[in-house]
């Protein structure tokens, strides 16, 4: 297993790390302890879960898998979440998760889930981060970590926001939202702080089809989780790439994939994007010119990232990625905001019909509701 630094805590992490938002079947704890225990068992140090993933129930297996192993506190990093906003629910979150955890204390805490811009402008004021800092001057959390699904030109107006708490970011990033996330992780890396990536598969897309992002395999590969894994791994910013896994066989296909690790130079990483740009021509490139002065304030390059999977997999992939990873849930509603000026599309560098894709996602929005 490889090792690295995370920021700047004095923890030394897997490089590869366990989601836990994945397992094929949550309500069976034993079994689904099993697939921590064997990560622990093959290297990997670094488990992140949350309230609500896998039913309610991760939480609860990474607990009895942590009394089964009775191995020294010290050994493993506990990542866990909250949205409360108030020192109040914050508190209460934390003592739920510890409960749940059967732990003293959680090693990184994320303010969790900052979508839009005014995200955390809105919870400092209900005063999540005193909270926060409260927690972690009673030794309850460790280190004051944040997660984010903003876009690159955001990230360094909310860390700014952080008032210098936060140590770590959870990102979301892979071989196919690179353009859009990568300049967050560099933003990050640059203060000193670990950065560790969700999605490093695009949720199990990169692997479902492996046909489609076949040209990321390299020589040494015997498989697109090889190439996926060592896309995120190469980038040097990067300290922890979370997989979830479903089961044990996911445990040792992703630590054999990392074994096999063969470090990319930057030129080739460049390289790639450039190659998905060619071959899929019609993607957005997600560079965020067409956003810049849109009257309407229309989060545009979320929903032509959203389009981007329509183009891969399909309308119904388009509508669960602006639902789940863009907590977007009718489209129209945003979509009817816009003034027709066609700005964004003077301004987009690939010439895009991007009101025609508005219109097509909506459209698309009004059959999947219909089903």
């Amino acid at each position: 297993m490889l090792y690295k630094e995370y920021g700047k805590t004095g923890l030394k992490v897997s490089r590869l790390g366990m989601g836990g938002m994945r397992f094929e079947e949550p309500y069976k704890t034993e079994k689904m302890a099993e697939v921590l225990i064997r990560a622990y068992e093959l290297g990997i140090n670094f488990f992140d879960t949350a309230p609500s993933y896998c039913e309610d129930q991760s939480e609860i297996i990474y607990g009895y898998a942590f009394r089964q192993m009775q191995k020294p506190r010290n050994s493993f990093v506990v990542c866990s979440k909250t949205m409360a906003d108030n020192p109040k629910e914050i508190r209460e979150a934390c003592m739920r998760s510890l409960d749940r955890l059967g732990l003293d204390y959680i090693d990184i805490y994320y303010v969790w889930c900052l979508v839009h811009p005014e995200d955390l402008p809105k919870r400092k004021k209900n005063g999540v981060l005193d909270g926060f800092r409260q927690l972690k001057e009673e030794g309850l959390i460790k280190h004051i970590c944040v997660s984010t699904h903003l876009e690159h030109g955001k990230i360094a107006e909310m860390l700014d926001q952080g008032e210098g708490l936060f140590e770590g970011i959870l990102i979301g990033l892979n071989a196919v939202n690179f353009s859009l996330r990568y300049p967050g992780a560099v933003e990050a890396h640059k203060r000193g702080m670990g950065v560790v990536t969700m999605n490093s598969l695009g949720g199990g897309i990169i692997t479902q089809y492996p046909e489609r992002f076949s040209f990321l395999i390299r020589e040494g590969d015997k498989s697109i989780l090889d190439a996926a894994i060592r896309f995120n791994l190469s980038l040097p910013e990067i300290t922890v790439a979370l997989v979830g896994f479903r089961n044990v066989q996911d445990v040792d296909s992703a630590v054999e994939s990392v074994k096999r690790f063969q470090q990319m130079k930057m030129e080739e990483i460049e390289l790639l994007q450039k190659h998905i740009a060619e071959v899929q021509h019609d993607f957005c490139t997600q560079c965020g010119y067409c956003e810049e002065g849109c009257p309407a304030e229309i989060p545009i390059v979320r929903l032509m990232d959203s389009y981007n999977y329509r183009l891969l997999f399909g309308p119904e992939k388009a509508m669960d990625h602006l639902k789940w990873h863009w907590w977007t849930e009718d489209i129209r509603e945003i979509v009817s905001k816009c003034t027709q000026c066609r700005q964004c599309e003077e301004e987009c560098t690939q010439s895009l019909p991007i009101l025609d894709r508005f219109k097509q996602l909506c459209e698309d929005y009004e059959k999947m509701k219909k089903k």
